[in-house]
């Protein structure tokens, strides 16, 4: 099974990269002594997902401090997802701890895989607000689902050869040596939203990426949701093929790609293999009929040696063939979409 849908409260006001399929609806919860707060909630119905499959919940606006959580309900048993909200933040009371009341839906930090078919499920997701009274009138949800793991996506040809501009280069490996090597969600996400202001934003997308729960910087919503505090609607998807990503690519739009890949199966990498890495995709090209992946992997040791090239099967075999999550943008503000950076020092890699 193969299933998405983007929904925004305002459609026409969107400038992200792929379709939005239709409104969001948002109904009001009642909420005693709200003091200028409110609550919302929507829900989407989907029936007959396959067992060994990933579903992947995602949600940004443009408001200051907002907070969500992602619900599943099948068979009358409910499955929920910890909160999302910001950094140094309580989450609000209402909120339900992460939990899981049926077996056939298996709850990861950012998503849920699917242990045996379901006939029906209702996802929900509930969203708080603590300083406004009506609904948001800029965002974004998005709902995926696709095998867990699946055979090798079909390539590119060279006829679909596209390149955005090279984003700036940061390197996880020189931030402070205990968490360089846990970074590369923040680092991946501040090349992808902030051009040539990546650097300077990258030490406040650390700090928000960090979650208290599990004491990582990879839960993939975090990412998403410090690019909408910087007017950036993004979406965390769970892709299975390259259109999405080339029509991302050709709309000038970098991609963060998590990937995994064992010993020696992903020539050119800087590290020798991952249970679980995030980079950026700004292109694909080809010399004569073999592709190549363009990346700037923040695993390179030195700004000189993020960007990179890596053959397009192999890659291809460490991103979509697992769940194949991505982090995609709408398109930057004209302030921050500064392709003058001159980045012809950078050597690529790999090649």
């Amino acid at each position: 099974m193969h299933f998405i849908t983007r929904l925004a409260s305002n459609p026409s006001l969107s400038t992200f990269p792929l379709p939005i399929g239709g409104s969001l609806t948002w109904h009001r919860v009642t909420l005693p002594d709200a003091g200028g707060a409110s609550l919302w909630r929507t829900s989407i119905s989907i029936s007959d997902i396959p067992s060994q499959h990933i579903l992947v919940p995602s949600y940004a606006c443009v408001s200051e401090a907002y907070q969500w959580q992602a619900s599943a309900v099948t068979n009358n048993e409910t499955s929920v997802l910890a909160p999302v909200c910001p950094i140094h933040k309580t989450p609000w009371a209402g909120f339900a701890s992460a939990n899981s009341e049926t077996p056939a839906l298996q709850p990861k930090i950012d998503c849920w895989h699917t242990l045996s078919s379901i006939e029906a499920l209702e996802f929900e997701l509930t969203l708080f607000l603590p300083h406004s009274d009506a609904p948001p009138d800029q965002d974004l949800l998005t709902f995926s689902i696709r095998p867990t793991d699946q055979p090798t996506a079909e390539l590119p040809t060279p006829t679909f050869a596209v390149r955005t501009s090279q984003p700036a280069p940061v390197s996880q490996m020189q931030a402070d040596k205990a968490i360089a090597r846990r970074i590369c969600s923040p680092t991946a996400t501040v090349m992808a939203v902030m051009g040539s202001a990546a650097l300077s934003h990258w030490p406040e997308v650390i700090e928000s990426c960090y979650d208290p729960n599990t004491k990582a910087y990879g839960k993939w919503p975090l990412a998403t949701y410090w690019a909408s505090q910087q007017g950036v609607l993004g979406s965390v998807e769970a892709l299975w093929q390259w259109d999405d990503a080339l029509a991302v690519l050709e709309a000038g739009q970098p991609i963060v790609c998590s990937i995994r890949f064992a010993k020696n199966q992903l020539p050119g990498t800087p590290q020798e293999q991952s249970g679980g890495h995030l980079l950026v995709l700004y292109g694909i090209e080809f010399i004569e009929e073999e592709g190549f992946a363009l990346v700037m992997d923040p695993a390179g040791a030195d700004t000189d040696e993020v960007p990179r090239r890596y053959p397009l099967v192999a890659f291809t075999q460490a991103w979509l063939n697992h769940r194949g999550a991505a982090y995609l943008f709408s398109t930057k503000p004209q302030s921050q979409n500064d392709s003058d950076l001159d980045l012809s020092r950078a050597t690529i890699r790999g090649h």
